[in-house]
């Protein structure tokens, strides 16, 4: 399926695609900035607050009363990191208008309230409302703080910190405790503003009869002065290995190894990558998991995965902790395997089946349709489903050994079981919090 676009003013685009294959109407909108410290923990909070209540929907109570009224419709905030950039994600599902009585009446009123909700947020006009931001701040608090509590996912972000320590991506989606603690209520309305006002903003929708919507969000939106532009993602030389371990109260280690692929979304040989990535820990048929996982019994679960925008792979593997060094040498050995070629032409046509397959299935659902296109968005460079599986297809084994002998191991991260006190070195203690 495709989108067609159109600008609505300066750094907002409209991207629809018009299909009568679901029974709803669904509209994300993503606005857009640079990773930094302290603006990104502002921009956390922001959907807690949003969600909270608005100048029209003063409370949840509100805003749920106004969903049901518009047959049970759906809406959602989140925070996104894609690359070095992070996503304000705004969501609204509702029927399909044409499908029940007045729907012109009931689009007109569905997209009222969707823009009311986040561009009128509850508060005084030159702040949230002081409850709710305080509340709010509480609880993104305890999410920072909780993430510790699943291991894995805590491992990876500890990872990020220390190996990119220097580069906005080492800065977690939600920003750290430390911005957090001296955060007040008005400069955080102040960032919410210039988002709102000056961050490029796209705005997808998905579903039937979309002139009306079009027209319905060109009324909505205010004129720009200007757009932030904002910046290309940082590039990065591996000068040595790095290696990091520290250990916590856990029943077996966690291991995560970066590499820089020097490949990234935009390169030719980005497809290769992903065909690359695929057979080397993408499925349940690839090397890691069939070699450290099958054969070798070392790990409980290991896989491997791209992130398109920086251009880096990631392995990690949960593994017994006195079999660490074994295990991280048969890592190592798969991907010297794919870079010596050792791709059998079975293991090439089975991941780029999965691959193909994994892309058909995201036009199942329109908010699949949607999320795919987001490292277009990021990158400035849309591309159809039709597109990617023409571009996996067209991936040949030796494209595949290209792409992979250019990845360089970076980092080594080690989170294993022992004593909580003083693990953290000063470097990883000072890049922590992200």
């Amino acid at each position: 399926m495709k989108f067609t676009q159109r600008e609505l003013g300066k750094g907002v685009r409209l991207h629809l695609c018009e299909t009568d294959k679901f029974k709803s109407l669904t509209c994300k909108v993503f606005i857009r900035q640079d990773l930094e410290a302290k603006d990104a923990t502002s921009a956390a909070l922001l959907p807690l607050l949003l969600r909270r209540g608005s100048q029209k929907f003063p409370s949840t109570l509100h805003i749920a009363r106004e969903l049901e009224n518009l047959y049970a419709a759906e809406f959602g905030a989140d925070i996104l990191k894609i690359g070095e950039q992070q996503i304000l994600e705004l969501y609204l599902q509702m029927v399909d208008p044409s499908l029940v009585p007045q729907g012109e009446k009931l689009l007109d009123r569905g997209l009222r309230a969707f823009w009311e909700i986040f561009t009128e947020p509850q508060g005084p006009g030159d702040r949230f409302l002081d409850a709710y931001f305080e509340q709010e701040k509480n609880t993104l608090e305890q999410d920072l703080k909780g993430l510790v509590n699943d291991k894995p996912f805590y491992a990876l972000a500890r990872f990020v910190a220390l190996m990119c320590a220097q580069e906005p991506f080492g800065i977690y989606k939600s920003g750290d405790l430390g911005n957090l603690k001296h955060l007040e209520n008005k400069e955080v309305y102040e960032h919410y503003e210039t988002l709102m006002g000056e961050h490029p903003t796209d705005i997808f929708c998905v579903g039937p009869n979309l002139e009306d919507v079009a027209s319905l969000f060109a009324s909505l939106i205010p004129k720009r002065a200007h757009t932030i532009e904002l910046r290309e993602p940082k590039k990065v030389q591996v000068n040595e290995e790095r290696f990091f371990e520290e250990t916590m109260d856990l029943n077996q280690a966690i291991v995560v190894m970066g590499y820089r692929t020097n490949c990234s979304y935009r390169d030719n040989d980005y497809y290769a990558l992903l065909v690359g990535n695929g057979i080397l820990g993408g499925f349940a048929h690839s090397k890691l998991f069939m070699n450290v996982r099958e054969k070798a019994s070392l790990a409980y679960s290991v896989g491997s995965h791209i992130e398109g925008s920086k251009g880096l792979l990631t392995i990690t593997a949960g593994i017994t902790d006195d079999q660490q060094e074994k295990a991280l040498a048969i890592i190592g050995d798969q991907v010297t395997a794919c870079q010596a070629g050792q791709i059998s032409p079975d293991e090439l046509e089975q991941t780029k089946r999965g691959l193909i397959s994994a892309m058909i299935s995201l036009g199942d659902s329109p908010a699949g349709i949607i999320d795919r296109n987001l490292i277009g968005v990021v990158e400035g460079e849309m591309r159809t489903i039709d597109q990617v599986v023409e571009a996996i297809r067209r991936v040949e084994h030796d494209d595949c050994v290209r792409v992979m002998e250019r990845i360089q191991l970076d980092t080594t991260y080690l989170l294993r079981p022992g004593n909580t006190e003083n693990t953290r070195d000063e470097e990883g203690e000072h890049h922590g919090e992200n």
